[in-house]
């Protein structure tokens, strides 16, 4: 009875030593008020945010608007080769190995565009930027085994005009978060790693792809603009979709359901691809202007969007909310035509 006695409360002297340990090692569920606060930022005095992988970087910054910048290092951007590649493809049990051209994909030039609403959460996400615990100075053997050695991982702060920097492990299998080193002073934290699925430099997670900041519910009158040749249009009872009515200027009272069915498309079926940064122009040149859509509420201009063709006959868009012209889906092409047929018939 005593031997196993003893050995039960070995048994749990040691399973106590595991739990300990990877509590230590895990985030742990805590209150705001169980949180260790590594830099004490508040919303208007953080500036600017930087997560770099090793290879790209995005920046957020917040001026009139949020920014989002989305780049290569210095010297990282990949060389690219235009040639067509030979590759085997799996054809199939009955089909064999195939082999196929694949011309690969060229990377995206270095770009600052809006961000979007999810910048305004990741703010508050880090202000203040908090730990789920303060582990303090450790030595390079626990460094290493933390994966803070040898990763390209950083987080960079500037609040109030001072910068902070963190070192961000490389990520380890089983490990709900993520480990930040102080480059200052020397100091680890175990942190959420949640802030870096929107920091994911190779995503588009924070691009604001809106072509409009107002609503559809948000202007009472439009007018279309196509070679040389204009429709005006009204909007009522916009306010609950399913009795939203569009009439032509000339006679409110008479609702056009064509007009109001291909305006209909105008905001809910273009999907907005690429968004280009202020300046810059499609590489085949810039598009030529299809047509030009006017929007205002009470007399007073709202909102603009037009469309134009690229000299491939890809399709794409600007509006007030772009800070270039935008790459929209094809098929765009037919809204196009549908709207210019609206124009020219009574």
């Amino acid at each position: 009875m005593k031997a196993r006695s003893a050995a039960l409360q070995g048994g749990l002297a040691v399973a106590g030593l595991i739990a300990a340990y990877v509590t230590w090692q895990r985030p742990k569920e805590s209150t705001h008020a169980e949180s260790v606060v590594i830099v004490d930022a508040q919303k208007n005095s953080l500036e600017r945010v930087r997560y770099e992988d090793g290879a790209r970087f995005v920046d957020l910054e917040k001026k009139d608007r949020f920014l989002v910048t989305l780049a290569f290092l210095p010297g990282k951007r990949p060389v690219f080769d235009a040639g067509v590649s030979l590759v085997e493809l799996d054809g199939g049990v009955d089909a064999g190995t195939v082999v196929a051209s694949v011309r690969p994909a060229e990377p995206a030039p270095d770009r600052t565009v809006f961000a979007n609403d999810r910048a305004d959460t990741l703010w508050v996400k880090l202000t203040p930027f908090e730990g789920t615990r303060a582990l303090g100075k450790l030595g390079a053997d626990k460094l290493k085994e933390l994966g803070l050695v040898d990763t390209e991982r950083r987080l960079e702060l500037q609040v109030a005009g001072v910068t902070r920097r963190f070192v961000i492990s490389r990520p380890i299998s089983g490990l709900i978060g993520s480990y930040a080193q102080d480059e200052k002073s020397g100091e680890v934290f175990l942190i959420s790693s949640s802030i870096f699925n929107d920091l994911d430099p190779s995503s588009q997670l924070l691009v604001d792809r809106r072509l409009h900041l107002f609503k559809p519910t948000e202007f009472d009158a439009f007018v279309v603009k196509s070679q040389d040749k204009e429709a005006a249009f009204v909007q009522s009872a916009a306010e609950i979709a399913q009795t939203a009515k569009v009439a032509r200027a000339a006679t409110p009272e008479k609702a056009d359901e064509l007009a109001k069915n291909w305006h209909d498309k105008i905001w809910n079926r273009l999907i907005v691809t690429e968004v280009l940064s202020a300046g810059e122009e499609p590489k085949v040149g810039a598009p030529q202007v299809q047509m030009r859509i006017e929007y205002s509420l009470k007399g007073q201009p709202k909102g603009w969007l037009e469309l134009g063709l690229d000299r491939g006959s890809g399709t794409w868009a600007r509006t007030e909310n772009t800070p270039s012209w935008v790459a929209v889906h094809q098929g765009t092409e037919e809204i196009i035509l549908e709207g210019q047929k609206l124009i020219v018939s009574p």
